[in-house]
């Protein structure tokens, strides 16, 4: 499954150990980090990942204290992985 966390500062400058906490979460959930893209920088970014099939649902439940703690907002895309030899 191909995991797409989209990440929105509420302040002034992102948060940079809100990623390092959201990349260990999601370890430990299964998920194996991909890349990282900065949308705006200092405010948005977009992080891929590998991992297990899951609720929508469980990964954004996961992600909300995060969130909360750090005031910044996320969004959460799934789809499926496919991968060529």
């Amino acid at each position: 499954m191909l995991l797409i966390v989209d990440l929105f500062s509420n302040v002034d400058r992102f948060p940079l150990d809100a990623l390092a906490q959201v990349d260990a979460v999601l370890a430990a959930a299964g998920f194996k980090k991909e890349f990282r893209s900065v949308l705006k920088p200092g405010k948005e970014f977009s992080v891929t990942y590998e991992g297990p099939i899951v609720e929508k649902r469980r990964v954004e439940d996961i992600l909300r204290p995060i969130a909360e703690k750090h005031r910044i907002t996320f969004t959460v895309d799934m789809d499926e992985s496919v991968r060529f030899p």
